[in-house]
């Protein structure tokens, strides 16, 4: 599994729920999932950014409409 899919993986299993950019790493997504992130935006999906409440690290959520927050996405 690439880095890239690692994101999305995490971010889908964890649709419209705001992720820890910590949780990406310790997922196995590495240090720049930033470009991974990037990436996943041209390919025109929706993942929005805030910076965390609880460290320096921002936390970010990919967007699916009529997806209830926790619920699994099964959308590729």
């Amino acid at each position: 599994m690439t880095k890239r899919e690692i994101v999305y993986t995490v971010l889908r299993e964890r649709a419209n729920e705001w992720v820890n950019g910590n949780d990406l790493v310790a997922a196995g997504a590495g240090y720049r999932f930033g470009g991974r992130i990037h990436e996943l935006r041209q390919t025109g999906h929706n993942i929005e950014q805030r910076p965390s409440t609880s460290s320096a690290v921002h936390e970010y959520r990919l967007v699916i409409e009529d997806v209830a927050p926790g619920q699994i996405s099964w959308v590729a």
